[in-house]
């Protein structure tokens, strides 16, 4: 097989770097440590930062706007702190091959480790996250079911989404570096086009169409169902939430074969 085939299979069949899971936990290891050295809460303020914002957006729009979403606190927690992994980990993640040079110009690596990493780092504290939800949701009397065991493999999906988002915006940052200042935008607009805090009923039926485009809206209305109302999702929404996975991987994989070439030329 030669040196061009196998290059191509480890991109098109390795994107979770199977073939180096060594390096995978140390890197994992080394960012954890890193990210939360001489911090005396640690790893808890990843999940401090989302639950005080769940808290404001409760105030504002449960007590002040009188919103009428019923369990509203279960349902603004299980909203912003998957989103706050998303964010974080697109943001992070767009940086991470840039970011991550000196290994890159020194080793032979496979560039999609850096984007996968950062993302299992900040899935390690999302699913921290888990027993707060599942708190949240008693504490507000959701009639929880045998639907929250669900909320894993949805987390997960959101996962893949990140992943994969971010390693194509970690390739084009290498060669677009003004990426750092446009998605700021990006994401601001796409929390918002996303029921993260409202729910997908209160958008006017001429811009339904911003739900059937946006990649993230699925996901959150299936976790709005799980830990806020204690019902299962659809098959069809648990469909469209595998489309979109599957969809990222293909378009990640595409950048990752024909933009890895010119990377090294080009960081």
């Amino acid at each position: 097989m030669s040196s061009k085939s196998t290059t191509l299979n480890t991109l098109l069949f390795d994107p979770f770097c199977l073939r180096k899971k060594f390096l995978v936990f140390n890197l994992v290891s080394r960012n954890l440590k890193i990210k939360y050295r001489r911090s005396i809460v640690g790893i808890f303020w990843t999940l401090l930062s989302p639950t005080a914002m769940g808290f404001v957006y409760y105030f504002v729009f449960k007590i002040i706007l009188k919103v009428q979403i019923p369990h509203y606190l279960a349902f603004v927690l299980s909203g912003v702190m998957p989103w706050a992994f998303f964010n974080q980990t697109v943001l992070e993640g767009m940086e991470s091959i840039v970011g991550n040079w000196g290994i890159v110009s020194k080793v032979p690596i496979p560039i999609q480790v850096f984007s996968y990493v950062n993302a299992l780092t900040n899935l390690t504290t999302l699913f921290l996250a888990i027993p707060v939800l599942i708190g949240a949701s008693v504490f507000t009397d959701v009639p929880l079911s045998l639907s929250v065991l669900c909320l894993p493999f949805l987390l997960l999906a959101l996962f893949l989404i990140a992943y994969f988002v971010s390693l194509i915006l970690s390739i084009l940052f290498v060669f677009f570096r003004d990426l750092r200042h446009l998605m700021g935008i990006i994401l601001q607009l796409w929390f918002y086009a996303t029921p993260v805090i409202y729910e997908e009923g209160m958008i006017p039926n001429k811009h339904r169409w911003i739900i059937e485009v946006n990649p993230l809206a699925t996901v959150f209305i299936a976790i709005h169902k799980v830990m806020a109302q204690g019902v299962w999702p659809t098959r069809v929404e648990l469909l469209t939430v595998a489309f979109w996975c599957v969809f990222f991987y293909l378009i990640g994989n595409l950048v990752l074969v024909f933009g890895r070439r010119e990377i090294v030329e080009n960081i």
